[in-house]
């Protein structure tokens, strides 16, 4: 009837415009994303300075109104401990008092800034290890392992883990006078990965939260509606190549979609190359914040690190790496040699590289002047605390590993001084030290003394730019990012009001 003709034709007008619509929506969106494509802070400044202040405000609302929810944390917690600080600080000095090494204790406000110090060393260092898309220091190479190193020889050469001092930045650190000084029975494996153990902690804590950047970008992405470009070119090249590394991304993604909270723990719990791609997937799958967040802190900051922690301390240990030879590499190598009559020499094998790591961890190891002087300086009797600098005895004694008789030492120990004695009294005082201190940690590494041995102080200079530019790296592409994300987010909404205005 002409009726229901009249009507089918309105539906059909009806479907044209909406199929027209969605068209020029599409159209309008693919617009948006090539300019946002274009977007940088070199190429549009402006535009990424205003979002990210634009997410910097968002973020600040947010934190302020999720304070203001918690009004009893905030009442009797936050506001009482930071007003606490600063009351005890003006009016109590002596609780922050610094300790004296072997004479006082610190104060408990010392303690509490100290450990505050500490962590925020450590999780620093963690986040650097693992932020900006595979592009991360190698922190744990640099600064952990050589750390539990120290921490290991230490215990040996002291016979004890009783009353030693392990954190990192404490001024006492490593000291053997702190010990009773004889063979208590303390110084277990379980025991000397409890005293590296913290550390570990905290570092693992810190590369979870450098995983954190791939997962908020690709949820952002597909909450404002748009699907996660880096996450769909990161599928799309994997998918193109044949190469394991290629395929371990896929099977990461499968591995991530298939088994949830429980697979982001397992895929957190080992070193992972490509592990970026688990972030990026949960955060395209909308897998709740605090799922993926607690999965990765458990993976990397407890299985991981503790798995670590127990290798480098039965590498490091003497005994504890000549008992896992005797036990494991010994009779591998013997049934070889009566089976198969090959001598593959496993044993001296193990042996050769853990010496070679233990000379570059060494080389690695990081004293302030003040401590360098005092461990290897000389005085005027035995037990003079009033250590003026290194002579040539207290250089052989700090270049020991890394000759293989005394006249290499002597060799080493000479160059050094003559290279650092600016004053020509035969001995390296700690003013003479302060050219090669890092900017970073106040400390100088004992390869840094000798160019023939490890780093120049050009070395040093080039590693402290290659450390604030990736820094400066980490900061640019967060900036980017976010505000990348929230021009997704706006540009959704011009999209929506642009369909409630032709609706109207």
């Amino acid at each position: 009837t002409p009726l229901c003709h009249r009507r089918r034709r309105s539906c059909a007008l009806a479907a044209l415009s909406w199929v027209s619509a969605a068209m020029a929506d599409d159209r309008l969106r693919a617009e948006l994303k090539a300019k946002r494509d274009r977007m940088g802070l070199a190429s549009t400044p402006g535009l990424i300075l205003r979002n990210f202040a634009l997410v910097i405000i968002d973020g600040l609302r947010a934190l302020i109104a999720s304070l203001l929810g918690q009004r009893l944390l905030l009442a009797l917690v936050i506001a009482p401990s930071v007003g606490a600080w600063l009351y005890t600080r003006a009016n109590f000095p002596a609780a922050y008092a610094a300790p004296v090494c072997g004479v006082s204790n610190a104060g408990l406000g010392w303690l509490i800034e100290h450990w505050v110090r500490e962590a925020t060393w450590w999780i620093t260092l963690g986040i650097l290890s693992s932020v900006g898309f595979g592009t991360g220091l190698h922190s744990g190479l640099m600064f952990l392992f050589p750390h539990v190193m120290n921490v290991v020889l230490t215990v040996e050469s002291c016979q004890s883990t009783t009353g030693l001092i392990t954190a990192y930045t404490h001024p006492c650190k490593l000291e053997c006078s702190l010990t009773p000084g004889v063979d208590d029975g303390s110084a277990t494996f379980l025991a000397i990965v409890a005293k590296v153990w913290p550390a570990c902690f905290l570092w693992g804590f810190g590369t979870a939260i450098g995983e954190l950047p791939p997962y908020l970008v690709s949820k952002a992405a597909r909450l404002a509606g748009q699907r996660s470009g880096d996450f769909e070119a990161e599928i799309e090249a994997a998918r193109q190549s044949t190469d394991v590394f290629s395929r371990m991304k896929l099977w990461t993604m499968d591995f991530t979609e298939k088994h949830g909270f429980v697979g982001v723990l397992l895929l957190a719990g080992w070193p992972n190359a490509a592990f970026d791609m688990c972030g990026m997937c949960c955060g395209y799958l909308l897998m709740p914040f605090l799922t993926f967040f607690v999965a990765v802190v458990l993976g990397k900051a407890v299985l991981k690190v503790t798995g670590q922690a127990c290798f480098f301390v039965l590498l490091f240990g003497k005994t504890f790496f000549t008992a896992a030879l005797n036990a494991i590499a010994k009779p591998l190598e013997l049934a070889i040699k009566s089976t198969l009559g090959l001598d593959l020499q496993i044993v001296q094998f193990f042996i050769d590289k853990r010496s070679a790591l233990l000379e570059q961890f060494k080389k690695q190891t990081r004293y302030t002047p003040g401590k360098l002087v005092a461990k290897f300086g000389s005085g005027k009797f035995p037990g003079d605390k009033s250590k003026k600098g290194i002579d040539l005895g207290g250089l052989k004694k700090l270049f020991h590993d890394f000759a293989s008789d005394g006249a290499g030492r002597t060799t080493i120990a000479r160059r050094v001084l003559r290279l650092w004695d600016s004053n020509g009294d035969n001995s390296i005082s700690a003013q003479e030290l302060k050219s090669i201190v890092s900017s970073t940690d106040g400390q100088l590494s004992v390869g840094a003394l000798d160019p023939a041995v490890g780093s120049t102080p050009l070395a040093k200079k080039a590693w402290e730019v290659g450390v604030l530019c990736l820094i400066g790296y980490f900061v640019y592409t967060t900036v980017v990012q976010l505000s990348v994300a929230k021009q997704v987010e706006l540009d959704e909404e011009a999209v929506e009001k642009r369909k409630g205005g032709k609706s109207e």
